[in-house]
């Protein structure tokens, strides 16, 4: 009796055996050049052919391995990776969306081997992209490496593959021996100014600078998170007194802030195309871009050490400060705020401050022609 095409076929094997009766399947595998070349396997052994034939039947019928699929049902890395994020998402110890969105461009930097089946790529697949990525830090190739560990641990367990083929990779990043971190200086920042309307997001790098928010926290912010009226917007990240904190609006970026509002889109700073950034893909195209074209060298949180140092300049209230720059806590009833540090208690515990006082003391920052006195 002929078998039907990809059921498989039982094969008696030459020579004085115990099971001289084997299971023999074909499959698909992927070649170097993109072409796709049948090959077969033996998977089980019997005394006699009935067994065999028995088998055969019940593993056409029941769970099939990968080796029996289709090439074109095995999955690819880019489905790899939504399964195992799925399945990541779906447990109570679920990684933050910030470090998913750290993923995510992880995951990017494999662009050149989404389409590949996962289970015919090899190491050396792998290493390309992670040696394309050699010159970036070593958090953008540790997260790389994360989820490779995770979608290889996904996939063994769920037999798509029989083996991690990322765990002889080698890991190359750059350090930077010194971090620049420092301000921008007042005839940078007057730079700024008026360059504003003439060079694209410019806005940015201002509003930045005059709220003292972190990198990552101003590309979060969502619009109704935006309090235009009040004068304020609600943010952070970090600590406990940086998260969910109110952010004051000077007089100064106020119209910056406002005409990005008015955009109505979900997130305050947004591509031009409406998407929102993550700190990583706002930092590697948005702002070196920008640094490039102003010939100017900075790192995005060099603005945070640029409020504090116009902050210190203009002799702001330091309780104020802190309780802007996230180093505070709000009180039980949310209208006022307290720094929560120790080193001093009748300063750090009991002194309080409202909004009102945080925008009078953040409208004290210097406007273009004050900062030619700087």
């Amino acid at each position: 009796m002929k078998l039907p095409n990809g059921y498989g076929s039982v094969v008696k094997l030459n020579g004085s055996r115990r099971k001289p009766y084997a299971i023999k399947i074909s499959y698909m595998e992927e070649q170097p050049d993109g072409t796709a070349k049948r090959k077969r396997k033996y998977i089980e052994y019997f005394q006699t052919k009935a067994l065999a034939l028995q088998y055969l039947a019940e593993f056409n019928n029941g769970a099939i391995v990968k080796e029996h699929e289709s090439f074109a049902q095995s999955p690819t890395f880019a489905e790899i990776y939504e399964k195992w994020k799925d399945f990541r998402q779906g447990l109570k110890t679920n990684p933050s969306a910030s470090t998913w969105k750290n993923y995510n461009i992880a995951f990017n930097n494999f662009a050149a081997i989404h389409h590949k089946k996962f289970i015919s790529i090899r190491s050396q697949d792998l290493q390309e992209c992670i040696s394309a990525q050699s010159a970036k830090s070593r958090s953008t190739v540790g997260n790389m490496r994360a989820i490779l560990k995770g979608m290889y641990a996904y996939a063994i367990n769920n037999s798509f593959v029989d083996k991690d083929v990322s765990a002889t990779l080698v890991y190359e990043w750059t350090d930077v021996e010194h971090p620049i971190h420092t301000h921008f200086t007042p005839k940078e920042i007057a730079t700024l100014w008026d360059c504003l309307g003439s060079i694209n997001n410019v806005d940015i790098v201002l509003i930045y600078i005059y709220t003292g928010v972190r990198p990552v926290e101003l590309v979060e912010i969502t619009r109704d998170n935006v309090h235009l009226d009040e004068r304020y917007m609600i943010g952070g990240v970090k600590t406990e007194a940086g998260k969910n904190r109110i952010i004051p609006i000077c007089d100064l970026i106020y119209p910056l802030i406002e005409k990005r509002y008015n955009q109505m889109r979900p997130y305050l700073i947004t591509t031009k195309y409406g998407n929102p950034y993550t700190i990583g893909s706002y930092r590697e195209s948005n702002w070196r871009y920008l640094m490039n074209k102003l010939n100017m060298n900075h790192a995005p949180h060099d603005c945070r050490y640029t409020f504090a140092y116009l902050a210190d300049r203009i002799n702001m209230n330091e309780t104020c400060k802190k309780i802007i720059m996230g180093h505070a806590l709000s009180n039980k009833e949310g209208t006022a705020f307290k720094t929560g540090g120790k080193a001093d208690v009748t300063r750090d515990v009991y002194t309080e401050k409202t909004i009102q006082d945080l925008l009078r003391e953040v409208n004290k920052l210097p406007d273009r022609e004050a900062l030619d006195l700087l």
